[in-house]
């Protein structure tokens, strides 16, 4: 077991360490290329990885899916970046990407598992480019003050509420909670997820630009709110590699598995905190 947390541990930190150098580029340079060129990189290889296991349930349309999904967070990316009016694309792509799946369909003889597959292949869509999108909303909004921290913020509060349920799990955990979608979940490491939702929350209403929005005395309500989605997020993904027989998504990282499985809970937070701050901004009359 210490050889798997120190290996977990190092590769999270280098995680860290590289998003936060992309995130020190935007700052220094005044844009927000680096955010915009992660996400998009999440979505393609997370799509590929997401694709290759929803092949158990039936042909997945994988070209039209990583395409289109790419094609879409690169334009809302870029339309906050260059041009706003990119904007009104984004429905003809999500439209253009799904007549590309529905046509593909009738290549084959109709049945229940090519059925299957198109359904599989929409879901990978509003899974990934769609809710994923949010983080991008995130960094952009009210780009001043609190862009940068509530980008900053979705990958904390989504990596770092497994960080702490992680840790609680492994050394406290003995009772299992949702055996039969996480083996590895427990009830201390629930707790912990709790635990370091909260502590996140509260540190970033004090210490960052968030604060100036989001009251200290309500972050810790927020705190544990962001910490039962976070893991909500962890299960859905959990749920979708038992279904598929997967172990990981793939093998991209030692202890972590494939993309997908990095991203998993940043997929699920990114829409609760972008309404929050726009919920927050527009009360407060700014």
């Amino acid at each position: 077991m210490a050889d798997s947390l120190k290996v977990r541990t190092a590769v999270g930190l280098c995680l860290i360490a590289g998003i936060s150098g992309l995130m020190a580029l935007d700052a220094w340079s005044g844009f927000g290329y680096g955010a915009i060129a992660l996400c998009v990189a999440l979505t393609g290889v997370g799509l590929w990885e997401y694709a290759r296991m929803a092949q158990s349930a039936g042909p997945v349309a994988t070209a039209p899916l990583v395409l289109s999904g790419v094609l879409y967070t690169a334009v809302k990316g870029l339309g906050y970046q260059l041009d706003p009016r990119l904007h009104e694309a984004l429905p003809l792509i999500a439209v253009a990407g799904a007549y590309w799946v529905f046509f593909s369909c009738l290549s084959g003889a109709p049945s229940l598992a090519r059925f299957r597959g198109l359904c599989a292949t929409a879901f990978g869509f509003f899974y990934l480019p769609f809710l994923g999108g949010f983080a991008l909303d995130v960094r952009f909004l009210d780009v001043a003050r609190v862009g940068e921290a509530g980008f900053y913020y979705v990958i904390t509060i989504a990596k770092g509420t497994d960080v702490f349920a992680y840790y609680f799990g492994k050394f406290l955990g003995r009772r299992k909670i949702v055996p039969s979608v996480s083996p590895g979940k427990t009830g201390a490491g629930f707790v912990g997820a709790i635990v370091g939702g909260v502590c996140i929350t509260c540190g970033f209403a004090a210490y960052t630009s968030l604060g100036e929005f989001l009251p200290l005395a309500l972050a810790p309500g927020v705190g544990i709110v962001m910490a039962l989605i976070v893991v909500s997020g962890d299960l859905i993904e959990s749920f979708i590699k038992r279904s598929a027989e997967v172990k990981d998504s793939a093998r991209l990282l030692p202890n972590f598995g494939g993309v997908l499985d990095i991203v998993d809970s940043v997929l699920v937070a990114a829409p609760p905190v972008h309404f929050l701050l726009w919920v927050l901004i527009a009360r407060s009359g700014a």
